[in-house]
């Protein structure tokens, strides 16, 4: 019982308490409200000087600047948001320069060279590349033939829809995959194909025949010549497709350019794409962003005299913030490859599907697409690579002492003997400010262990050798640079091996020659 009663009054008096507190702040709540407010800040210091306000109002001078700085943010961040869009159209637009209409491809025949501005290629493959526009051809039928083929289907947002050829379901068996547009709709076509379903109109095709010990480059370009492209509804009598044959521009090939475009034009061409694609929630809020500057689905662009100049500047701000980015980054999955080294690994992308549990990887989108074009789900990071199927792609920038590589100076790259390549592997080297072949007088910016006059040590390591003049003797193991041209490098393994995933073989860094 005395228990009871001590409980029972120690509850009272908590109650008590409680209600004391409650009217106590009650009370400070009144008290408080009777206070006239201080004076409404007449002042605020930003990086954009000082904004004044009059009774809590922004005066004409800071209201202005804060609408021209909100615009000029909403377009610098959409110019890193729209980095993979913006690809696919300059790749669409190179290939409607030069010939290849919807359901056409390019062919490098004599392997992709300076002058074919394709991003980041590698002379050790020949390319097949296809552009769908799937708004007028239905469903599209894509027949890869059997073969040491590396191939990949993506997307307008540069996303993997299917890879295909040795990574692929056919298993380099060869197949027939049918591509259905976004506004599909009822049961897939029956037939002997796999079937791909796709999020944007635009789609394209990199198709990689792999040279060397595999096939000579005449009888690679046999092999993707072979490659057959149709609509659904022709299947029963398929028509004969456009197909150019690249050639090397100093012969009278085609020169490819997919530079993009500068101030104004890029707007221009960044409207338009959104315009004729699908809208997916995950971009609605971007492109609310976009709205708010003037780029909206289904409404034309037409900045006015206040507009166009801060569009203008903020893509410069963009595309330099793109180039400090991919060249410098400051994220950890571009920690070193190796420890202690200045080799990166080209997966940028944490998932190459690029949308992931909690949010849509911006940044890692934005340094892969400045660089590169396409992607496939065989280099997806968060998969368990395969030993000896696919490649893998080491990046450089920086030499051994952390400084970039310029092409005004000379360097070594020592390549350890038993390089985890079961095909083979390649070093290639690229200008910084078009991310293709750097095009100097040699035209052959690539070594690689096809090559049969490459010179190796005696312990089976072999010296690379990277400058404007060729060491003596040494002229079969040499890439040119051009002074005055900053350049960068990655480092291919064709087929990679087990000792490559675990980091039990490294590749040490450029060292300059003083």
């Amino acid at each position: 019982m005395r228990d009871t009663t001590c409980q029972a009054g120690a509850a009272t008096r908590g109650a008590a308490a409680i209600g004391a507190l409650a009217a106590a702040a009650l009370t400070l709540g009144l008290a408080l409200a009777l206070v006239p407010p201080a004076a409404a800040q007449s002042s605020v210091t930003t990086r954009l000087g000082a904004l004044r306000f009059l009774n809590g109002y922004p005066d004409d001078k800071t209201r202005q600047a804060l609408s021209d700085e909100l615009d000029f943010q909403r377009a610098v961040q959409s110019v890193l948001w729209a980095e993979p869009l913006v690809n696919a159209a300059l790749f669409r637009n190179a290939m409607r320069l030069v010939g290849v209409s919807n359901l056409g491809a390019v062919i490098t025949d004599a392997r992709v060279q300076p002058g074919q501005e394709v991003l980041t290629p590698t002379q050790a493959v020949v390319y097949e590349s296809t552009w769908f526009d799937l708004h007028d051809t239905g469903p599209v039928v894509y027949e890869i033939p059997a073969g040491p083929l590396n191939a990949g289907i993506f997307d307008a947002w540069m996303r993997p829809v299917q890879d295909m050829g040795r990574v692929g379901p056919d298993g380099g068996q060869g197949g027939k995959y049918l591509l259905l547009p976004p506004d599909f709709k009822g049961e897939p076509p029956q037939g002997d194909f796999h079937v791909v379903p796709t999020r944007t109109y635009n789609n394209f095709t990199v198709t990689r025949a792999l040279l060397g010990h595999q096939m000579t480059p005449q009888e690679g370009v046999n092999l993707v010549r072979r490659i057959k492209v149709y609509r659904l509804a022709q299947a029963d009598n398929p028509p004969e497709r456009t197909v150019l044959m690249m050639g090397d521009p100093v012969a009278g090939g085609r020169v490819f350019l997919v530079n993009r475009p500068r101030g104004m034009d890029y707007w221009v061409l960044l409207h338009s794409m959104l315009d004729e694609e699908t809208v997916e929630e995950r971009d609605l809020g971007m492109r609310g962003l976009l709205a708010a500057i003037g780029i909206e689905k289904g409404r034309s662009f037409t900045p006015d005299a206040r507009l166009s100049p801060i569009l203008t500047e903020a893509e410069r701000v963009g595309r330099s913030m793109l180039i400090n980015e991919a060249f410098d980054p400051r994220h950890n999955r571009q920690a070193a490859l190796y420890p202690g080294t200045q080799w990166m690994d080209f997966a940028w992308l944490l998932s190459v599907h690029q949308d992931l549990r909690t949010y849509t990887d911006v940044t890692g989108r934005m340094i892969a697409f400045y660089l590169s074009t396409g992607s496939q789900a065989a280099l997806d990071p968060t998969v368990k690579p395969v030993p000896g199927v696919g490649a893998a792609i080491l990046a450089a920038c920086k030499d051994r002492d952390g400084n970039w590589l310029t092409g005004q100076n000379s360097y070594q790259l020592r390549v350890p003997k038993s390089v985890p390549a079961r095909d083979f592997w390649s070093l290639t080297v690229y200008d910084t400010d078009t991310r293709a072949l750097v095009a100097s007088e040699q035209r052959v910016p690539e070594l690689s262990s096809q090559l049969s006059g490459l010179q190796f040590n005696a312990d089976g390591s072999v010296d690379l050798y990277i400058g404007p003049k060729a060491p003596g003797g040494k002229e079969s193991n040499w890439i040119q640079t051009l002074p005055g041209r900053g350049w960068f490098a990655y480092f291919r393994l064709f087929g990679p091996t087990e000792s490559f995933h675990d980091r039990s073989w490294t590749l040490p860094d450029f060292q300059r020659q003083r």
